[in-house]
């Protein structure tokens, strides 16, 4: 899953026009002009990328609704009023087996599609996927950086509203 969301981060960073903003969202990074510019790819990895995405992604749905349907059932196993231990166990393991599905589905997606690639677009994508990973990464660091000095700064003067305050849970 961590390979998916690394990938659609990577085409919503290089995000440009709406279109292959769509495409991006759909997870087709051989569609972004940057990414196909930056790999070299021919109309024929173009086309087969396509091929390998369409017949993989209906399963991909199928099993992203499956996790959600596990997730479900283990948010409302553990809401109980009275947890059953058992019941808990066995919605987590079906959890986890639909996870590792999908995951495993993902991974021979990226299998095929890496295999459409020559040695040196491999290494290519590797790169901007390590460049990516630093941008990201240094963004998250600024974002909390950014955060931290929000909860340092005074408050705003003049007509700014103020909070109320939090009211207090009731005693049991």
């Amino acid at each position: 899953m961590k390979k998916l969301l690394l990938v659609a981060a990577t085409l919503l960073v290089l995000a440009g026009p709406a279109g292959a903003q769509q495409a991006i969202a759909e997870g087709k990074w051989w569609k972004h002009p940057r990414i196909a510019q930056a790999l070299a790819l021919t109309p024929q990895q173009t086309a087969e990328l396509e091929k390998i995405f369409a017949k993989s992604r209906p399963k991909l749905i199928d099993l992203k609704a499956d996790l959600e349907k596990k997730q479900f059932a283990y948010q409302q196993a553990m809401s109980a009023d009275r947890v059953d231990r058992k019941e808990v166990e066995a919605t987590i393991a079906a959890r986890e087996a639909a996870r590792a599905k999908l995951q495993t589905e993902l991974s021979l997606m990226e299998l095929d599609m890496k295999q459409v690639l020559t040695p040196e677009q491999r290494e290519k994508a590797q790169q901007l996927r390590e460049e990516l990973r630093e941008r990201l990464q240094e963004r998250r660091r600024q974002m909390r950086q950014g955060a931290a000095a929000d909860e340092d700064a005074p408050p705003p003067r003049g007509g700014a509203m103020r909070r109320a305050p939090q009211a207090t849970p009731p005693n049991p």
